[in-house]
């Protein structure tokens, strides 16, 4: 699968404190990856660096040439006097589509998210029919990758339907931070939760939510036996010291040393 999209060891922090550090992920053709995290660990924020619309404090983010990239924030807001009509034909004018292509794609588009009334001005519509138009929105300009924040908010179970169904057969990339366990178990093909417990910053698994959630705890039992196995060799080490080593040899001073590390 070709790569779309790349980020090397990006940072982020607000004030002294640091989001994330050193976070490095991939966005392949085909993907549908499901990001997630406990609150507080950058997600929207991680995902707006995907997007472009922020910068890392370190690192790269690398898009290749020619990929377009549509991204959905959480709140889905529009100013008031503009129609569903007008909000697709902003979309398609801010990629270049001819004019004479845009009722055919609005009408496409609209009608496949449920509207049937395109007259209708957008400020007016509920939550979850404005998280409609605004995916829609995003989807009209035909993007490689679609980086949705947080979609099912205010949707309701049949909005949620249309949006599982719509990106399991979509043709793009897309990345989804949510907390929606049976959307995360139903979309994804691949799973990361941002979190800084990991080694990287980053834990990885090919799957959907459930097959996230056995290597994650296959992970943590292996790094519990591995601390357990640690503290045990401290243990020894500090009795040893605490004996005081009958010589200074260059032996002894060795293992002096590496007690040090291991503590």
């Amino acid at each position: 699968m070709a790569l779309l999209l790349n980020t090397s060891k990006v940072s982020k922090a607000f004030g002294v404190a640091p989001l994330f550090e050193n976070v490095s992920l991939t966005i392949h053709d085909g993907d549908r990856l499901g990001l997630i995290g406990p609150n507080g660990s950058g997600k929207s924020t991680l995902l707006q660096i995907l997007a472009g619309r922020l910068e890392p404090d370190t690192g790269e983010r690398v898009l290749r040439s020619g990929v377009r990239l549509a991204y959905v924030p959480q709140d889905s807001l529009f100013e008031a006097g503009l129609t569903l009509r007008d909000v697709m034909q902003r979309a398609l004018r801010a990629v270049n589509v001819p004019e004479s292509e845009w009722a055919a794609r609005e009408a496409e588009t609209l009608g496949r998210a449920g509207f049937r009334d395109f007259d209708v001005q957008a400020a007016t519509l509920s939550g979850g029919w404005r998280k409609r138009l605004s995916i829609a929105e995003a989807m009209v300009q035909d993007p490689a990758i679609l980086l949705l924040d947080e979609p099912t908010n205010h949707l309701d179970l049949a909005g949620i339907e249309w949006l599982e169904k719509t990106l399991a057969g979509a043709p793009f990339a897309c990345v989804i931070v949510s907390h929606d366990r049976y959307f995360l178990e139903n979309v994804p093909t691949k799973m990361a939760e941002l979190n800084r417990m990991f080694p990287d910053g980053l834990f990885f698994v090919s799957g959907n939510y459930s097959t996230f959630l056995e290597q994650k705890a296959e992970f943590l039992h292996a790094q519990a036996k591995r601390q357990e196995s640690l503290e045990n060799r401290v243990r020894t080490e500090m009795e040893w010291l605490r004996r005081g080593p009958q010589a200074r040899t260059t032996k002894s001073k060795a293992r002096i040393d590496n007690a040090g590390e291991l503590i």
